[in-house]
């Protein structure tokens, strides 16, 4: 057998070779690293969703009895500040006002400083004369001993029922100290009761576990009760999740849920260190990561195997014709010139080609070695310049930083007042334009406060002006931390004059937000002899643009001013609100 005759059967078995370690073997291993990836990929989504999941619902959680704090706080101190911590009449109203605003609370009540109970919401089935003292719960102890509201672990009722119960309290005071606590009892299973369906039609399961170990609440697939202890049991484990399992990983826990078994779970710390479990069953996640990456890597299958086909169908035609067409090009492709190849040889579709090749090469060859030189010196050329741009280009840079850097403090300083780092006047006009502006487009409720410390001439006067830059920074502080809501703004607009802005704000809720700014002032104690009450206070004006108003920025400011006219003619140290 002649070697022209060879020569294709040769070509096919070489065409065969590569196509099965250059396509068909790279092309399994890349599907078995898609596979190994995708699957890693799609597990890492699914841990990181679950992670998420948990420490969204821990905020909910941690949102739910915040809040639910707060109110008992304020109850406290309110009445504490009042006096009247130890009158029992004055309570039932103030109770009952609780539970209807917030209604996580199934009791409330209220104890003298030995912890027997002087009122309650709703009233005790027995008389209060026969109650027995509460002075042996951790949420009547705790704040006797820290002065500080307190947020109980898990425990059983037995005044009104035996439900499993978390128990909110707070320290009342008098001028005697300690007189007893506030307390809000809220069942377990009211906790984020509609985050947890939610969670639980999606698949997911959700424990939550106090200081203890103990149960707080737990969904219908896990199969423990409320004040349940995790000691001594088969999941007793979890209890050292906090360091086997990261924030965004997911662990694997055997046997924790009722009829699926296997979970991987994800957990979340809450403030108060309890501890939030959000399991996903162990079938249903890796159910979906299978079906997540099974049709991407059937499409890639069929594409390899169609590509496959495709090249061993084309290649009887191109086997001879490419080979030389290669030796042709041989030459000129390392470096050399192109040489000419015979092309009888050649398939009549691939003759013209090389037809046009050999006449290129000719004029290419001339114009090799001109090319090559010019080439080389442009490359100089081009590496000098980009030395030069590259040096400009740093300069300009630096110099666009530091203006940048320049002009935001100039800005920034423009709009603060440097004593009490509040905003300025000119601060002042923009963000009272850019809320109106902004209520107006949401049709959103606005209020304002408009602030003036009380009798601060006589202040300066008596104590001098460092004295008086110092109260106003100690007043700035007591109003900021009144102020809840990062959009919430205070502003210095003169010198003794505030302004706070409440975006999203009814009347009602303004003057509250007032009360407890003219309270934390008076809370602050800066001495202030030439006052009436021998301390520092302010005097506040409350006004608000509702949803629908048709007034302007300037009558809503012009209200508030007003309004503050009126506190200080009627005896300073108050709040007066005036309506549109």
């Amino acid at each position: 057998m002649t070697e022209s005759a060879m020569r294709p059967a040769s070509l096919r078995r070489q065409f065969a070779k590569v196509m099965l370690l250059g396509v068909l073997v790279p092309a399994l291993l890349l599907i078995a690293g898609l596979v190994w990836l995708n699957l890693a990929k799609e597990r890492a989504g699914a841990e990181m969703r679950t992670a998420s999941v948990a420490v969204s619902t821990a905020r909910e959680v941690d949102d739910f009895i915040a809040v639910h704090r707060a109110a008992v706080n304020v109850l406290a101190q309110r009445r504490s500040a009042e006096g009247s911590a130890r009158d029992p009449a004055r309570w039932s109203a103030d109770l009952a006002r609780v539970r209807t605003n917030y209604p996580g609370f199934v009791t409330m009540l209220v104890t003298d400083a030995r912890g027997v109970v002087r009122a309650s919401d709703p009233p005790l089935a027995m008389p209060l004369a026969t109650v027995r003292s509460v002075a042996d719960r951790a949420y009547f102890r705790e704040p006797k001993r820290t002065g500080r509201a307190y947020v109980s672990d898990a425990f059983r009722g037995r005044s009104q029922g035996t439900d499993p119960l978390i128990a909110i309290s707070a320290p009342l005071q008098d001028a005697g100290g300690f007189a007893g606590v506030v307390e809000g009892s809220i069942r377990t299973d009211t906790i984020a009761a509609q985050r947890i369906q939610a969670l639980q039609g999606r698949g997911y399961e959700v424990l939550l576990l106090d200081g203890t170990g103990h149960v707080i609440l737990a969904s219908d697939g896990v199969p423990l009760e409320p004040l349940a202890s995790l000691v001594g049991t088969g999941l007793e484990p979890m209890l050292g999740a906090r360091d086997l399992v990261p924030p965004t990983r997911l662990g694997l826990l055997q046997g924790v849920l009722r009829h699926d078994g296997d979970a991987y779970a994800a957990r979340a710390v809450l403030a108060s260190g309890w501890q939030l479990f959000v399991l996903v069953p162990k079938r249903l996640l890796d159910a979906e990561v299978r079906g997540r990456i099974l049709a991407p890597m059937v499409l890639l299958l069929l594409f390899v195997l169609g590509v496959s086909v495709a090249s061993w169908l084309q290649m009887h035609s191109l086997q001879a014709g490419i080979g030389g067409l290669l030796q042709t090009l041989q030459g000129f492709a390392l470096g050399g010139t192109l040489t000419r190849h015979d092309a009888r040889g050649m398939p009549t579709e691939l003759q013209p080609i090389v037809s046009g090749i050999h006449q290129l090469g000719d004029r290419l060859n001339s114009a090799y070695a001109d090319l090559k030189q010019a080439l080389d010196r442009q490359s100089e050329l081009a590496a000098s310049l980009r030395t030069v741009v590259a040096t400009r280009e740093r300069e300009i840079a630096e110099r666009t930083e530091e203006l940048s850097g320049a002009v935001a403090e100039l800005d920034r300083i423009s709009r603060t007042d440097e004593l009490t780092g509040c905003l300025n006047y000119r601060g002042y006009r923009e963000t009272a334009t850019g809320l109106w502006e902004q209520s107006m487009r949401q049709g959103q409720s606005l209020s304002v406060l408009a602030m003036d410390i009380d009798f601060f001439k006589s202040y300066n006067d008596r104590y001098g002006h460092p004295a008086g830059d110092n109260a106003l920074r100690r007043f700035a502080g007591a109003v900021r931390s009144s102020l809840y809501r990062g959009s919430d703004t205070l502003v210095r607009t003169g010198g003794e004059e505030f302004v706070v802005f409440l975006p999203d704000t009814s009347l009602e809720q303004a003057t509250e937000v007032a009360d407890r700014i003219r309270a934390s002032v008076a809370g602050a104690a800066i001495v202030h002899e030439e006052s009436p009450g021998g301390m520092l206070t302010v005097s506040i004006g409350v006004a608000t643009r509702e949803g629908g108003d048709g007034d302007d920025l300037e009558a809503m400011l012009r209200r508030a001013d007003r309004a503050l006219y009126q506190a200080k003619h009627s005896g300073r140290d108050r709040v007066s609100t005036v309506r549109s």
